[in-house]
């Protein structure tokens, strides 16, 4: 997909969750959340020597994201749109056991048995990668660029003061 209609369809993607024009990472989550259908359950991991900085687990009734501990607020932020792309996009995933190193604390939590599919923030040479990313990043622009700017359909009091001002 070229990267313009790569995009297009991202922001398409996103327009379908319901946020308002500052929203939170709680927020964010919760959207996507009651879009799939499906609880999303985000957590610190120790991915250090992982061949990853970030996964998510997909179930039959929620989906499990984590994302390294140490990542600072901004990483933290687009390791987690990146996964929810995954979920927007409905990867199922192709990562398998064997990508674990055999002493993986990470691979022996995972429930094999009742796991639907792995997807994991790594390299960005397939096209289900590329379109995770691609949304993760628009994920994070909109949250920091809404927090500079006015929205352009204030529904809050506070929203409207500062259309009206800014």
């Amino acid at each position: 997909m070229h990267a313009s209609s790569l995009r297009s369809a991202c922001e398409d993607r996103l327009g379908r969750l319901d946020l308002r024009h500052r929203f939170t990472e709680v927020e964010l989550i919760q959207a996507v959340s009651d879009e799939v259908g499906r609880r999303i359950v985000c957590e610190p991991q120790d991915m250090k020597g992982s061949f990853a900085c970030g996964l998510r687990q997909q179930y039959d009734d929620c989906e499990m994201i984590f994302y390294e501990q140490s990542a600072s607020p901004l990483l933290r932020r687009q390791i987690i749109g990146h996964e929810l792309g995954h979920i927007l996009w409905d990867h199922q995933g192709s990562v398998s056991r064997a990508d674990f190193r055999s002493d993986s604390e990470l691979a022996a939590e995972i429930d094999w048995s009742s796991c639907l599919g792995i997807s994991a923030r790594t390299s960005y040479a397939t096209a289900e990668e590329q379109e995770a990313e691609t949304l993760g990043t628009i994920i994070l622009s909109r949250m920091y660029r809404a927090a500079l700017t006015p929205s352009t359909r204030p529904a809050a009091a506070t929203e409207r003061w500062d259309a009206m001002y800014t």
